[in-house]
């Protein structure tokens, strides 16, 4: 019967009756149509289903005019045909048939397709009204008949209690023969709805009246959704399942009788003596000679084409693969079978036998004692260990007797995605550092980022990547000399992208973040909804990263102080860590983080937050210390004279200041207030305490006044006040300095330390007193 036509023809006979219900809820504003009914009646008659759907909706606003304006439904033409029942407008009491006006146009949308992915044959029927206006009611009806041969025809269903949109009248039914043994189960939080018998019928009725829309957090782990619904299954157990497919999958895994084939084999046997590596060249065969396209047209979707097709096209979906590459594993001595899986690795174990759980055929193959995952639909893996694991909890083996069988989730043998960045500072603290950046995709980003590439021109991603190591760079100091690369390496399945820079720190503002180091986390936000309470939650299963950091100081004396600690927290079913090694004059930092698992529950989510804040203090930088020598590379960078740069010549007589060249200091100074555009408060507020270090006071008060001419309140200028204060011996102006200072910045240790040392000169203890236990408080 299934077909591509869209039928006409009345509503099943079989319908169950349905009492009105006349809801007294007012239109919500914040809805553009309102569902006044909605109806899904399935019966299952043994040799085929039928599906019967009702809508009733009510256009609220103009905005509903176009979500109502279009008609749909959605079949497989080698399984199903749909009959339409009526398409009616109600408009003022008056009733209009809309299909004597217009009719459906088929579509075959087949979205994967351009990208060579899938090809479904599924066709959509639209229906666009061509008349239809606010306060509309539209009345839709329309049905399935299903024959699903190759599974004997079942029912099952996981449903849930409630209606994912706001609806008056919702009516969920599912019947079949007394004579068919049906199983129900009931999560946790559900209940099975009533279950009655109408004649030859056992009918189950889930009736929802004023439903408010209800939909499941965002957030919640695919294991916790059976704990909110109800099934029902027509399927004994999960071998008959298998046992349906089984004779399929046994014929279409017999080895290809191919000349270039056989070739193959024999390479891997003489190349590879161990089965691991024999199993691995398998794969790598079956990966990279044979194109994948998704084939579930019909009965298609469930049935391989035999593995000499598949070889002789070189093209196959997850069915194909599999049975290509069972064909080869067995030809080297290797036991390997078909399983069924779940993509979104749903807990079967909470499933009732269903066929609809499984949307994906991959290979287990046992080696030595270990069992190994291996799906010919992948690209690029180069170990049965690859660098992201196949994530199925459970399988299904297609084999007699077949059982769920449960496998042991793996986390990544190494990180799916590195950074390290090398940061060479022995030619000087305050020389340009040579910079070396390293970032690495393995896994699918590879395979992405090599696709990507490959549709860029050179000048252009040489452009990109230029900018993303320019934009992470800069706010450490003046970046230069930026050369990127790219390359893919197809023994690894590895794409990397490299940098060289030069760039100089800017150490003028206190100790400088280092690189990469350190990071802070948001954990999961709780579910809002109370039911999902002591739901589990979603991670980011398998994943695991790793941000490496290199810093080479100048050999010989202990020049920079670098604060880094190690920790290693477990929150919210993710293992935070950063280790550190401290060898010579050479520090090298990792910090990362791992998944452990696809879920978190809600007792680790509530204390998540408190993990990840445990460490979030522990921050990594470098300050160079007092006392620091300039190397002969530092004073060339110091000294030289920024053209056009203001900025880098503020930051450059900072430097110069701190190691005491204050002459040299005064200098770039100079060269920053020229080179700004109007009287810069900072520049000449910091020319001043150069001036003061080398006791010209005449030149320091005018930079003092020509600085509060712009700015009053500029930090620095209460600095140089409160320099000039204590030359003159002046404390109670010293301590008005210093408390403007401290009024811009409250932690202002210097600012504090000063003032103590006037209060105490002052005879005022207490007061100094307590500033330097501030002082203690913000530098213990």
């Amino acid at each position: 019967m299934a077909g591509e036509t869209i039928l006409r023809g009345p509503a099943p006979d079989w319908l169950p009756v349905v009492a009105p219900h006349l809801s007294n809820k007012p239109d919500n504003p914040s809805q553009h149509v309102r569902y006044e009914m909605v109806e899904s009646h399935v019966r299952a008659f043994g040799d085929h289903t039928e599906t019967y759907v009702r809508m009733r909706l009510r256009v609220l606003s103009p905005l509903g005019l176009q979500q109502a304006s279009q008609l749909g439904l959605e079949w497989n033409p080698a399984l199903q045909t749909p009959t339409v029942h009526h398409a009616r407008i109600i408009r003022a009491g008056e009733t209009t048939d809309i299909l004597d006006k217009a009719d459906f146009t088929i579509l075959r949308r087949e979205a994967a397709l351009e990208q060579s992915l899938q090809i479904n044959g599924v066709l959509t029927g639209v229906l666009v009204n061509p008349d239809i206006r606010v306060g509309d009611i539209i009345d839709f009806a329309y049905s399935f008949h299903t024959q699903f041969d190759v599974f004997n025809n079942p029912i099952e269903a996981l449903a849930y209690s409630y209606s994912p949109i706001p609806v008056d009248l919702g009516v969920t039914t599912i019947s079949w023969p007394t004579s068919m043994n049906v199983q129900t189960r009931a999560g946790r939080h559900a209940a099975i709805p009533p279950i009655t018998q109408q004649g030859d019928f056992k009918v189950l009725v889930n009736r929802l009246t004023d439903a408010e829309g209800e939909t499941y957090p965002s957030a919640i782990a695919v294991r916790s959704l059976p704990d909110y619904g109800w099934q029902i299954s027509s399927i004994p157990q999960w071998g008959t399942v298998a046992e349906h497919i089984r004779p399929a999958f046994d014929q279409a895994s017999a080895l290809p009788d191919a000349a270039d084939l056989a070739a193959h084999v024999a390479r891997i046997k003489s190349e590879h003596t161990a089965p691991e590596a024999r199993a691995l060249a398998a794969l790598r065969l079956v990966q990279d000679e044979v194109r994948y396209m998704a084939l579930t047209l019909g009965e298609g979707g469930w049935l391989p084409a035999s593995a000499s097709e598949v070889w002789a096209r070189r093209q196959g979906d997850c069915k194909g693969k599999t049975v290509l590459l069972i064909a080869l594993l067995r030809e080297l001595g290797i036991d390997a079978v078909p399983v069924l899986v779940s993509s979104d690795n749903l807990p079967l174990d909470k499933y009732l036998p269903m066929v609809s759980v499984f949307d994906h055929v991959i290979v287990k193959a046992r080696i030595n004692g270990e069992t190994y995952l291996m799906d010919g639909a992948r690209i690029g893996d180069r170990s049965l260990t690859p660098d992201v694991p196949l994530v199925h909890e459970y399988v299904l083996p297609i084999v007699e007797r077949a059982r769920l069988e449960q496998i042991p989730l793996k986390t990544p043998p190494r990180p799916t995605g590195t950074m390290h960045i090398e940061i060479d500072l022995s030619d000087g603290i305050y020389s340009p550092a040579r910079v070396t950046l390293t970032d690495t995709d393995r896994g699918a980003s590879a395979t992405e980022m090599q696709a990507g590439v490959a549709q860029v021109p050179a000048a252009e991603l040489t452009r990109l990547y230029d900018e993303r190591w320019n934009l992470f760079l800069k706010e450490f100091g003046q970046v230069s000399d930026i050369k990127s690369q790219w390359e893919y390496r197809e023994d690894t399945h590895e794409f990397i992208a490299r940098a060289t820079a030069r760039i100089a720190f800017d150490w003028g503002d206190g100790p400088v973040n280092i690189p990469l180091a350190h990071v802070t986390w948001k954990g999961l936000e709780p579910h809002t909804n109370e039911k999902f309470k002591d739901a589990d939650y979603s991670k980011n299963f398998p994943s695991s990263s790793s941000f490496r950091t290199t810093v080479i100081l100048p050999a010989g004396e202990d020049v920079v102080d670098l604060s880094v600690q190690p920790y290693e927290v477990e929150a919210g079913a993710t293992r935070y860590f950063r280790t550190v090694q401290r060898n010579g004059n050479r520090l090298e930092t990792d910090r990362g983080s791992i998944t452990l698992r696809p879920y978190a529950t809600a007792a680790e989510v509530q204390t998540e937050q408190a993990g990840m804040d445990s460490f979030k203090d522990l921050k990594a930088t470098m300050q160079v210390k007092r006392g620091y020598t300039l190397t002969a590379a530092d004073r060339q960078t110091l000294t030289t004279a920024p053209e056009g740069d203001p900025e880098v010549a503020l930051r450059r007589g900072y430097s110069l200041y701190d190691v005491g060249d204050h002459v040299g200091a005064i200098a770039q100074f100079d060269a920053a207030i020229a080179g700004f555009p109007s009287p810069h408060a900072n520049a000449l507020a910091n020319r001043a305490l150069a001036y003061l270090a080398l006791n010209d006071l005449e030149k320091a008060r005018a930079d003092i006044a020509a600085g509060e001419a712009v700015d009053p309140n500029e930090t620095m200028l209460f600095h140089a006040k409160g320099r000039l204060a204590e030359i003159e011996e002046d404390d109670l102006e010293a301590v008005l300095a210093f408390t403007g200072a401290l009024r811009s910045w409250p932690e202002n240790s210097h600012a504090l330390y000063r003032r103590a040392a006037a209060y105490e000169r002052m005879g005022q203890s207490a007061r100094a007193l307590a500033d330097l236990e501030r002082l203690i408080t913000l530098e213990p």
